[in-house]
């Protein structure tokens, strides 16, 4: 019943977190923090599964109805999505971008099955610190390479700036504390809360304010036999999309970003003229990218997005010690005996949610978005302040608060998922590069 819960708790989060542009799964994990706190291991893993998952599907309801991305992964939903609501088509876009959506990740599950089973022998070889110092060397440079435009300059001074914060407190080399400069606040360690609020909420907030308000032509109502017809046309694009979207999700940093994009890129070649072939393969290379991403934190304890980052920090509270197993194995089982199962029915309500029910969880759309984010913000206010309490430190989480709140302001035009990086999971990359240089 437990995982019913997280699972249930999961979808419900997911579909209005992909409705409300603005509003990613890292926002989403923020904002639900406290009904996850008592959430095990499995219960987190998930409801993250289940959140991610979702978004994939009803972030493309205002992305082929309205134009705006749901996510940043939905940008060739837009494109091609939008060519079918001005034909007054929107439903069979919506409708095969869903089955798609199945489609890649029932693929995503076969092509994860396949190579582990051969790979099983030999995932020792990963928990060697010597792989994870160049993992670690490689999610750096996806950090300084791929946000903010490709701007080194900038993601570097992000990264810098996350490392730093992440400094002060108790270090895992040596006893003792560091860069408490006299106060004893300090060494409890800057709290993570406040941070990801100042810097990833706070600058949410401003584009969901500034999202135009648009409005819908009339649309031709299209059953769902009309829907499976013409999917089954493209079968071939869904394929082909889950295959390329799988690989590109197992890069560091861009996953679901390059999943998409590079699908969508390639079935523009190979079918020019057909918005329907270019939508189901970008869609459907999101879901099969999705659950790649979650391979290398599943597998080896590394998290490779945003929102793994902020899943790891979560788990390693609730006790997870991913490079402690006895046996190996039992990340493989899992993902198999208590991930995938939970996971086909996520899809299969994904499909009942995103499609029949669009224009109805298209009415959430039509709030104002004032309200939107007075409600939110007040939210995080109470967040912030609730999880002080908890660690005895109500005074210090609201002046954190505040200080962060303005740092993301003033950076709410760059992308801070390098600081977020880094200040996260500074600690770990100091003891794998610390060992390395020893050894």
């Amino acid at each position: 019943m437990e995982q019913l819960f997280a699972v249930m708790l999961g979808i419900a989060v997911g579909t209005v977190t992909g409705v409300i542009p603005g509003i990613g799964v890292v926002v989403a994990m923020i904002i639900c923090t406290p009904l996850l706190l008592p959430m095990d291991v499995l219960e987190l893993l998930l409801f993250y599964m289940s959140v991610a998952s979702m978004v994939q599907f009803t972030g493309t309801v205002p992305s082929v109805y309205l134009g705006i991305p749901g996510e940043t992964n939905s940008l060739p939903a837009v494109i091609e999505g939008t060519k079918h609501t001005k034909k007054g088509i929107a439903q069979l876009g919506i409708g095969v971008s869903a089955l798609g959506s199945v489609v890649g990740s029932m693929v995503a599950v076969i092509l994860t099955w396949v190579f582990l089973h051969y790979l099983s022998s030999h995932l020792v070889f990963f928990f060697n610190n010597t792989v994870k110092f160049f993992i670690y060397c490689t999610v750096i440079m996806f950090c300084l390479f791929v946000y903010n435009k490709k701007n080194i300059a900038i993601n570097l001074c992000l990264c810098a700036l996350g490392i730093l914060l992440s400094f002060p407190g108790e270090s895992d080399l040596y006893p003792g504390f560091r860069f408490t400069f006299g106060i004893d606040d300090l060494k409890y360690g800057i709290p993570l809360m406040p941070l990801l609020i100042g810097f990833i909420v706070v600058p949410n907030l401003f584009k969901i304010k500034s999202i135009k308000d648009h409005k819908i032509s009339k649309q031709m109502r299209i059953g769902f036999n009309v829907v499976i017809k013409s999917f089954s046309t493209k079968l071939s694009s869904a394929l082909r999309g889950s295959i390329v979207g799988y690989f590109c999700g197992l890069v560091p940093g861009v996953t679901t970003v390059l999943s998409t994009n590079a699908s969508y890129s390639l079935e523009k070649k190979i079918n020019k003229n057909n918005s329907t072939k270019q939508l189901i393969a970008s869609e459907t290379a999101n879901n099969s990218g999705q659950f790649a991403s979650m391979l290398p934190l599943l597998l080896i304890g590394i998290p490779i997005t945003g929102s793994e980052v902020i899943l790891y920090s979560m788990l390693i509270d609730a006790g997870w010690s991913p490079f402690q197993f006895s046996n190996l194995t039992s990340n493989i089982d899992l993902i198999f005996k208590q991930i995938v199962p939970w996971f086909v029915l996520v899809n299969i309500i994904g499909v009942v949610i995103a499609w029949p029910l669009s224009k109805i969880i298209l009415k959430v759309l039509t709030v104002d978005k004032s309200f939107i984010v007075i409600v939110i913000g007040l939210i995080v206010i109470i967040l912030n302040l609730y999880i002080g309490m908890i660690d005895y430190r109500p005074l210090a989480y609201t002046l954190y608060l505040i200080i962060f709140s303005c740092c993301g302001i003033l950076l709410r035009q760059y992308e801070t998922v390098p600081l977020i990086f880094m200040f996260i999971l500074g600690n770990e990359i100091e003891g794998v590069f610390f060992r390395q240089f020893l050894l």
